[in-house]
């Protein structure tokens, strides 16, 4: 009799290959769980709702205390009691808070770049203000009021078109708004402009400050019966200032200062004050990147690299030395050719690497030798190609990209939307594996109770919290132990042959070492992945006891397994029966 034992999936979900020729080991599917250090595929832990927020409320942060959302009017009424709301009042109007761009700790207190209806960037700390930073590009809202084909054909300021090309309708007035500042914001022009969406409104921002692009002259045309409003054809609130800097929307703590990056700009604040970003303070300045590389492109992300910071932008990536003393900053490395556009994917990971989304699949900077000089790493490689999957079905939506390092089990989740790729690395048991979450709750019978896209995420008391839309969800508990739903995990391994892919084999019999109810399928047709038949229903280890009946002749078969009901659930290994007297493959 021969046998195909798989020991141990060590190497997780890997989409390489076609799921006849993907060796044993890994997984063709590994959705809702996760690889452990022992090489054993683990169902994972609830996602639990703790919170349901009132409207006004957006984004979602942690500091030492608690957890924190923001808006720019009063407290609203019904804020849980779990949860703190900081007001970040508009300085200039009453344009409402759209968005929070990204945050970080500065001893202890939150600082925050923040987004508003009409585009507009502000930069706040502990809540306050940070004058330092004015937002006084000129602008204008373009509203979409209705349509289902056709789309915007042209788009002009002061007859210089700042579109590439035609934007179609696609599903939605509001996915119109977004593919038309996503749009905006690819392409280049003399002078050039940015864009935000906000629902149905598109915000045309001038990309310099200053009252010189005021009264620019906004013209379009559509097709179809796409129905475009404006409530004026004019640029409009450029101001000019001689003592504040155009706010961007990415910062972060380095030792004794804050670092916020603005168009081609990396800017840092004063030393043991990150209110003060003015030259004429002690340490504060900046560093025009665009000065040390041919490759364009406003800085995106910045991220501490050992004991250097590493700078994005889209298609580029620098490393530099920085000092409290800003005259003795100095440039390590560009990485040409590698960058990222999602800001919020980029992610610390351990001592030496730095995880980021980049277009081709996700990546890693981490030193490749010991003089420290920082490499690309294809970390990625196994799953780039769902992921990239992933990037073209979230299109423009950059910010639905989140990178964390989950403090329960020290995984990196890359959260896109509605699905989370999960990396387990545990060097000394030699497991490097991905699979991936789906942000869903599920009854004892496996039933969805919701399935959510996640657009914030945090860290508080070692948990990761999400949020989606008004809802907060937990991952496991709050503290304690994990807590497990009815969520079904499914993992199934590739088409298997006992290296015999020609030849028809009859199958005998199949063994699994499990914990926790597992549903047992086989497919035995690689040109179909649909066609299976469920053959067992087992919750205990099979070695010692009679094996799972499974009579079929064919050349390869996939066995897949799905997990049932609430609780923990284990599947360590398993066993294909085949007859004859092959030696063991």
């Amino acid at each position: 009799m021969g046998t195909i034992w798989i020991k141990e999936l060590t190497g997780g979900l890997d989409t390489r290959r076609l799921p006849e020729t993907t060796p044993g080991g890994v997984l063709m599917k590994g959705q809702d769980g996760h690889i452990t250090r022992g090489g054993e595929f683990e169902k994972r832990p609830e996602f639990k709702e703790v919170a349901d927020l009132p409207d006004g409320t957006v984004g979602l942060a942690a500091d030492a205390n608690s957890l924190v959302t923001f808006g720019s009017g009063v407290e609203p009424v019904g804020m849980p009691s779990t949860i703190r709301y900081e007001r970040l009042e508009n300085p200039v109007n009453s344009a409402e808070l759209r968005d929070i761009l990204s945050t970080d700790l500065y001893r202890g207190k939150l600082y925050v770049a923040a987004e508003y209806a009409d585009g507009a960037v502000y930069h706040f700390y502990d809540g306050t203000y940070v004058t330092d930073w004015f937002d006084g590009r000129a602008r204008r809202g373009l509203f979409i009021e209705g349509g289902t084909s056709g789309g915007l054909a042209t788009l002009l300021v002061d007859g210089v078109s700042i579109i590439s090309g035609a934007v179609a309708f696609s599903t939605t007035i509001e996915q119109l708004a977004l593919d038309i500042a996503a749009e905006i914001n690819s392409h280049t022009s003399s002078p050039d402009y940015e864009a935000s969406a906000t629902g149905n409104r598109v915000n045309i921002i001038a990309a310099d400050a200053g009252a010189d692009a005021n009264g620019r002259v906004i013209s379009y045309t559509t097709t179809g019966d796409v129905d475009i409003v404006m409530s004026g054809n004019t640029l409009i609130k450029g101001v000019d200032s001689d003592d504040g800097f155009t706010p961007g929307d990415h910062v972060r703590t380095n030792r004794s200062k804050m670092y916020a990056v603005s168009s081609t700009l990396l800017h840092f604040s004063a030393i043991d004050d990150p209110t003060e970003w003015s030259t004429d303070e002690t340490g504060a300045g900046f560093i025009d990147m665009a000065a040390e590389t041919t490759l364009g492109g406003d800085l995106t992300a910045i991220a501490r690299y050992q004991d250097r910071v590493a700078v994005f932008a889209p298609d580029v990536t620098q490393i530099w030395f920085v000092d409290p003393d800003p005259d003795l900053n100095t440039r390590s490395q560009i990485l040409d050719n590698t960058g990222t556009r999602y800001p919020r994917s980029v992610t610390q990971f351990g001592d030496a690497d730095v995880f980021y989304l980049d277009q081709s699949g996700l990546r890693s900077l981490r030193a490749r030798d010991s003089s420290n000089a920082a490499a690309t790493t294809d970390i990625g490689i196994p799953v780039d190609d769902l992921i990239i999957d992933k990037m073209a079905e979230l299109a423009s939506d950059y910010r639905k990209v989140i990178g964390l390092i989950n403090p329960v089990d020290k995984r990196f989740w890359l959260i896109m939307g509605d699905e989370i790729f999960v990396f387990s690395f545990y060097e000394n048991a030699k497991v490097s594996a991905w699979t991936t979450y789906t942000f869903t709750g599920r009854d004892a019978d496996g039933e969805v109770t919701f399935g959510e896209s996640a657009d914030d995420a945090a860290i508080y008391r070692s948990r990761p919290y999400l949020r989606a839309g008004d809802k907060v969800y937990v991952y496991g508990s709050i503290g304690g132990a994990l807590g497990f739903d009815g969520t079904r995990a499914e993992a199934w391994l590739p088409y298997l042959d006992a290296n015999r892919p020609t030849a028809a084999k009859d199958w005998e019999g199949i063994d699994a070492a499990v914990s926790g109810l597992w549903e047992v399928s086989a497919a035995m047709e690689p040109s179909d992945s649909s066609a299976e038949e469920v053959l067992a229903r087992i919750f205990e280890t099979t070695f010692n006891k009679d094996r799972i009946p499974f009579s079929h002749t064919c050349s390869h078969v996939s066995l897949r397994f799905r997990s049932s009901g609430v609780g923990e659930a284990i599947l360590s290994s398993a066993v294909l029966h085949y007859a004859g007297n092959e030696e063991e493959a």
